[in-house]
């Protein structure tokens, strides 16, 4: 079979996994942020633990962004939505919520309906804004259906399963981009690799490896006289050629 046929196969699978992953009975996690951008503070009026409380009261499986993910999350971020909450600024007398859920890659998939509070004490007015907005999640009735079991079906139904599985072989990012020409605002996912972990883009394609080190938080970047290192919360990316080059900060998710 030609490469330009196994290639249309691919797409058509991947066209199956996106419309299959619409629906948000098929994400197993909801990892909420410890601060929300229009907030000053990390979990300003215990707004972002209210978030988690309530989506752990609708039956999802809630995480913070900044604890330690379970291991199957860790190998698959694409297992969870990621939560943003957004202040809509139509209105100065009152304040308005919205609840967004996003994908692995940033994309979003679902959004609620604004809610709002016109209460002047603002801890009051973002806890009932909130809830409010929760609404429209309570009506999506969620109960978490592994999206494995049907793609294991899509693939049982096919006749060409060696083709599939040499199509995923040919499209998984072999290069590693120069870590100079990367966006260094861009948010890339840690994937676990044995002895390390590679950062991967949204596009998705491998960004930089990294390997252990005896230290902790701080690890090797293959292929260049660089390390990424953890400090004060925050990851940098520092090289030196013969030269120390200015270090840059990394926005990654472990």
């Amino acid at each position: 079979m030609s490469k330009r046929v196994v290639i249309v196969v691919a797409f058509m699978l991947f066209g199956l996994y996106v419309m299959a992953q619409k629906s948000i009975n098929n994400y197993k996690y909801v990892v909420v942020p410890i601060e929300y951008k229009f907030l000053k503070d990390k979990d300003q009026y215990r707004l972002n633990t209210l978030t988690r409380h309530i989506f752990k009261q609708e039956g999802f499986t809630t995480l913070f962004d900044v604890q330690d993910f379970p291991d199957d999350l860790m190998m698959d971020r694409c297992k969870a939505l990621y939560v943003d909450v957004e202040k809509n600024k139509k209105g100065f007398l009152a304040t308005r919520l919205e609840i967004i859920l996003k994908d692995c890659f940033g994309k979003e998939v679902y959004r609620t309906a604004v809610g709002l509070s016109k209460d002047k004490d603002l801890k009051k007015a973002y806890t009932e804004a909130l809830k409010e907005a929760f609404i429209s999640i309570e009506q999506l009735d969620y109960k978490y259906e592994p999206l494995d079991t049907q793609l294991v079906n899509t693939k049982k139904e096919s006749k060409n399963n060696v083709v599939i599985e040499k199509t995923i072989e040919q499209v998984e990012p072999k290069q590693e981009p120069s870590a100079e020409k990367e966006n260094y605002n861009d948010l890339y996912y840690a994937q676990v690799i044995e002895n390390g972990y590679q950062l991967v883009n949204s596009e998705p394609k491998i960004v930089m490896t990294l390997l252990n080190t005896a230290a902790n938080n701080v690890y090797l970047v293959k292929g260049k006289s660089a390390i990424v290192y953890k400090e004060d919360g925050f990851w940098f990316y520092s090289e030196n050629d013969g030269k120390l080059k200015e270090k840059k900060q990394l926005n990654i998710k472990f």
